[in-house]
């Protein structure tokens, strides 16, 4: 019997604290509630979209640019090299097809053996 009132006195303990963590808490939440938001204009939100676009399309001119540059000097250099050296040509368009079917022949075997 005294073992069952100790079990029972911890029992309304324990469900006093909870009680008084949940109201402490709910306490919490209702100050966070009171808090003004702020929600900026459609403008605002507007003008940043205009202003991510203006520059994204300069990225983008800058990087079609260099690459257009190096695109242009690779095949000055291949046009140069076909008509000046046919030779050379003619080598480094077996070296480009041996390094590219080397390099896929690589690639397929590690994903086969699963590495």
């Amino acid at each position: 019997m005294k073992k069952q009132k100790v079990v029972l006195l911890e029992n309304e303990q324990l469900n006093r604290e909870d009680s008084q963590a949940i109201s402490e808490i709910n306490q919490g939440l209702e100050s966070i509630d009171q808090f003004p938001v702020y929600t900026p204009d459609i403008q605002w939100f507007e003008q940043m979209i205009i202003e991510q676009k203006q520059l994204h399309r300069k990225k983008l001119i800058k990087d079609l640019t260099v690459f257009f540059i190096i695109a242009l000097f690779i095949l000055s250099g291949i046009v140069i090299s076909l008509f000046n050296m046919p030779i050379i040509f003619i080598l480094l368009q077996i070296i480009g097809i041996v390094f590219i079917a080397s390099y896929t022949s690589l690639r397929l075997t590690k994903k086969v053996n699963g590495a």
